[in-house]
């Protein structure tokens, strides 16, 4: 029998699942700068073919015509000078051991120390062609070479080359540091190189025939200014993108992009190649400034992608504050203090990119169904690895070799296109979402118009009956002119309670109100005290009645619109009502201060709590009221929209234990006398 998996089965799979990848991929992470070998892209130097040989002890044997590239690095020994103050003559005179041999690139991470490399050449037969030497990296500050025949103090050849070298002052201008190999006759060579830099400190070597060098670099500078080329107008446009979406963290990612590409770029010469700047520190200043940017980036970007705000607060706000820590190197300009930056915050920025990618395998485990999570671990992770190995090679914590040196451009690459590829699906996504709101909002359009022209008919509607009563109130008067007082009174009130209905319905159901939401006041100048007696007289009724108390307001007069401003004491009232059960209500009338008059309502009974007590004054003093304070509370906002129009407020006073107050304020003027 076929058997089925059940749906709590599969989520348990997809759980471990996702936990396997998840870890596979932190561990590949964590483990990938350190197990990262030279067997791929070069090695310890294979990347080119070697024509020269080596001797017993270990020298360069150039013979004849140079037909390729040779890589000398491997044969590079190194010595660092702590005390920064040694002169060549002491060099010199160092014995042997004292320069140690690399197996990988000598690297020496972030330091302000002297670093001096020495390597042997035997030239058997003088080199019958033009030969140049290559020294990488290019952002090294001082690069002085010292050549010496074997047993010679005085050096046969010297020059001087780094970014801090004005163009002018190098032998050959271009986007890296070049020193043509000088004629020698047969015999032993040392060479001497001093370098000093506040950058990573490494050094690579090659001896280039002149025309294959101009073939190498004529590719490097097509590539790195077409990518240079490609990365700007890509940041542009991310940039542009954010600022038109006013989604700011792509237009972050945006100005990432344009600083890890000016990284790159920079790195790969085209400041020297293209600005051949003569200012000193031009190279080094914008390379510092641009890898400073891109790692404060990151980290901001890196906290949005794992949504840690939300899910680890504390989290959040120290990550910000390392972040702000990380840009503030941007104010030192370089110099030193990005020797402190390359030594303390790089490793650490490492180990940052490390948590959040913990972070990112954690989320996808707590939703493995989001196709998102997937595509950012595949998307990021790769990268990130890449960038956590380059950053621990130029901290000094791992060996250098130049796939851990190289590999960073060719992720950077593949995250490229991937993040690429989701912003396309998430344009499409967002285009989706806004046709689909368009769509409602036509849809909203159209209805809201057919339910103007419903109100508008039932307004025509309301009007004829109320018409026809008020009509029908005045005929039942005069017929009845000698009845009794209170058939008269309650015709009367019809018929006042008919006129009211009938202004209603043409302040809020005609079409100028619903358009303008304006409402139309037909004011008059009313006594305060008259206004309240007859407005209680007209209100009150058996089991509700009303109490209304003047407190030293003769003689004030309101200039106010009496059905309006009715009603909305009436809904005041009402809503006390709904907490009275029956209790009567004592209105206190009272001179708020010498241009306005406070008419309070209490309101109190033993179901008025807090919620009640929210939702009145959601209704009140909120714009967009909940659909449950609109279903309990409409007239209240009613009311405040009418005493608004009259210059006056609503205000809801707390009274403790006794309820609240809802007081109704209105302007007024005292007319010096009072009422008789």
């Amino acid at each position: 029998m076929r058997k089925t998996m059940m749906p709590g089965h599969l989520s348990d799979r997809l759980h471990k699942i996702a936990m396997m990848v998840g870890a596979v991929i932190f561990a590949i992470v964590c483990a990938l700068p350190f197990g990262i070998g030279g067997g791929f892209i070069g090695g310890s130097g294979s990347a080119f073919a070697q024509t020269g040989s080596a001797s017993q002890n270990g020298a360069v044997v150039l013979s004849g015509r140079l037909e390729t590239a040779i890589d000398l690095t491997p044969f590079i020994r190194s010595y660092v000078d702590k005390s920064r103050h040694r002169s060549l003559r002491e060099i010199l005179a160092l014995p042997d051991q004292s320069f140690a041999p690399s197996e990988h690139i000598p690297s020496f991470g972030y330091t302000q120390d002297i670093i001096w490399y020495r390597m042997a050449l035997s030239i058997d037969a003088p080199v019958s062609n033009q030969a140049l030497f290559e020294f990488a990296p290019t952002y090294l500050d001082f690069i002085d070479v010292f050549l010496f025949a074997k047993g010679d103090d005085q050096p046969v050849w010297t020059v001087n080359l780094g970014d801090n070298i004005p163009a002018s002052a190098r032998p050959y201008k271009g986007g890296t540091h070049i020193a043509a190999l000088p004629p020698l006759i047969s015999g032993q060579y040392e060479m001497y190189i001093r370098v000093q830099s506040n950058s990573t400190n490494m050094m690579q070597l090659k001896l280039w025939p002149s025309n294959a060098l101009i073939t190498s670099l004529t590719y490097r500078n097509l590539t790195t200014n077409v990518f240079f080329g490609l990365v700007v107008t890509l940041g542009i446009a991310y940039f542009t993108f954010g600022l038109i979406a006013r989604d700011y963290v792509v237009s972050l990612y945006g100005c990432w992009i344009v600083t890890v590409g000016a990284v790159v770029a920079i790195v790969n010469g085209l400041v020297l190649s293209e600005i051949s700047p003569e200012i000193p520190w031009l190279n080094d200043f914008l390379l510092s400034e641009t890898n400073i940017l891109s790692h404060a980036a990151i980290a901001f970007l890196w906290l949005y992608i794992t949504d840690i705000r939300k899910r680890h607060p504390l989290i959040f706000k120290l990550s910000c504050c390392y972040a702000l820590f990380v840009l503030a190197f941007t104010l030192t300009g370089g110099g030193r203090y990005y020797t402190w930056f390359g030594t303390y915050v790089v490793p650490s920025h490492a180990l940052f990119m490390a948590m959040m990618c913990l972070f990112l395998v954690k989320r996808l485990i707590e939703d493995i169904h989001s196709w998102l999570n997937w595509a950012y671990l595949a998307v990021l992770a790769i990268p990130t690895a890449a960038g956590i190995t380059l950053q621990l090679v130029h901290s000094g914590w791992i060996d250098a070799t130049p796939l851990r040196i190289g590999l960073h451009q060719y992720t950077l690459v593949l995250h490229l296109v991937g993040m690429g590829i989701l912003m396309a699906v998430r344009l499409f996504h967002m285009n989706s979402e806004r046709l689909s709101i368009s769509r409602q909002a036509s849809e909203t359009t159209t209805l809201v118009e057919e339910q103007r022209k419903l109100i508008s008919m039932l307004s025509h509607e309301f009007r004829t009956p109320l018409a026809v009563i008020q009509r029908s109130a005045e005929m039942l008067m005069l017929r009845l002119k000698g009845g009794t007082r209170d058939v008269m009174d309650r015709l009367e009130r019809i018929q006042l309670q008919a006129r009211k209905l009938a202004r209603l319905v043409d302040i809020f159901l005609s079409k100028d109100g619903i358009d303008n939401q304006e409402l139309s006041l037909a004011r008059e100048l009313v006594a305060i005290n008259r206004f309240m007696e007859d407005f209680v007289a007209n209100t009150t009724r058996e089991g509700a009645e009303i109490f209304v108390t003047c407190h030293d307001t003769d003689g004030f007069e309101a200039f106010i619109d009496e059905t309006l401003i009715g009603l909305a004491i009436t809904n005041l009232i009402e809503t006390s009502r709904r907490f009275a059960h029956g209790r009567p209500l004592h209105i206190q009338v009272v001179r708020h201060s010498s241009a306005m008059v406070e008419i309070a309502i209490p309101c109190s009974g033993p179901e008025l709590n807090d919620d009640e007590i929210r939702l009145i004054g959601d209704a009140l003093f909120r714009q967009n009221m909940e659909a449950k304070s609109m279903r309990s509370a409409l007239g209240l906002h009613i009311s405040q929209r009418i005493v608004d129009a009259h210059g006056g407020s609503i205000k809801l006073r707390d009274q403790g234990r006794l309820g609240i107050e809802l007081c109704l304020l209105l302007p007024c003027e005292e007319t010096g006398a009072g009422e008789p």
